[in-house]
C-alpha cells in the first residue's frame, strides 16, 4: 500500500512501516500546497493513506471525494511515537478510503479509533 507522510512528519516514521511503500510529501513534491490540492495529487499518484498531524483536514475536506484514508497522529516526535507503533501500523492497515483513524498516545490495542469523515 502507498502511504504518504504529510510534511510535518519525520522521514524516520517510514522505518515503522516497512511493509508499505512510504514516501514523504517533500519527496513526491507535495509539500507547501493546500490540503485539497495535496489530497487530489496524492490520490492521482496512487496513495491510499495519508498520515498527518493536521486535525483540520477531515473537517475541511471530503475524503470520500479522493478515496484516501487519513491516519491522524498526535505528534511528530519519533521517540513519542515509538511506544504505540503497533497502533499506528494497525491504523494504516485498517483505515478505509474516505475515513479517518485517530492514533492515540497509549501503548494498548485500543489506542486507535475509527471515524468516518462524513
Amino acid at each position: 500500500m502507498r502511504v504518504l507522510l504529510d510534511e510535518m512528519l519525520p522521514i524516520g516514521l517510514r522505518d515503522f512501516l516497512p511493509e508499505h511503500d512510504v514516501a514523504t510529501a517533500a519527496y513526491v513534491g507535495l509539500a507547501g500546497i493546500s490540503n485539497g490540492e495535496m489530497l487530489r495529487r496524492a490520490a492521482g499518484a496512487g496513495f491510499s493513506v495519508i498520515i498527518t498531524l493536521d486535525r483540520g483536514i477531515p473537517h475541511q475536506q471530503d475524503l470520500n471525494q479522493y478515496g484516501i484514508g487519513l491516519v491522524l497522529v498526535p505528534h511528530n516526535d519519533l521517540d513519542r511515537i515509538r511506544p504505540y507503533v503497533d497502533a499506528l501500523r494497525d491504523a494504516v492497515d485498517r483505515v478505509a478510503p474516505g475515513s479517518v483513524v485517530h492514533v492515540r498516545a497509549q501503548a494498548s490495542a485500543s489506542s486507535s479509533s475509527n471515524h468516518s469523515s462524513r
